[in-house]
């Protein structure tokens, strides 16, 4: 996949990340500014001084049985236990826990990139330069 194509991939994906039904938990505000500058999502942050527990409980009341969020955590060490955390409380909490988004954005990144606040600048990359 060349530039050209990964930026049209990054774009689809900002699109569905925009339309996703539920809230979608990232790492730290440092991600949400990174996303609100591209996409109008619903962006809840995970890092709030409270334990992932606490979050996850908060979401199920808020959302009610079945509800979905999406995943969308970094890619090192520390998100995969982060998103792998989620995943089981999310389930156990009778919630809908979606890592797809994630998962795909990990695949477009290719190494490039290892967190979701550095997005713009991988767009900026891939964006042709204006002469």
């Amino acid at each position: 996949m060349n530039d050209a194509e990964r930026l049209e991939a990054l774009e689809g994906w900002l699109a569905r990340l925009a339309e996703f039904p539920g809230p979608v938990i990232v790492e730290g505000q440092r991600d949400i500014i990174a996303l609100r500058g591209l996409c109008d999502a619903q962006l809840l942050v995970l890092n709030n001084g409270h334990p992932v527990l606490q979050t996850v409980e908060k979401l199920a009341r808020k959302l009610g049985p079945g509800g979905r969020f999406a995943i969308l955590t970094d890619w090192d060490r520390t998100g995969g236990r982060l998103a792998r955390q989620l995943r089981e409380l999310g389930i156990a909490s009778d919630l809908q826990p979606d890592s797809g988004l994630r998962r795909e954005l990990a695949l477009l990144a290719r190494r490039e990139i290892s967190c979701v606040e550095e997005l713009p600048s991988l767009l900026q990359k891939l964006r042709p330069k204006q002469a």
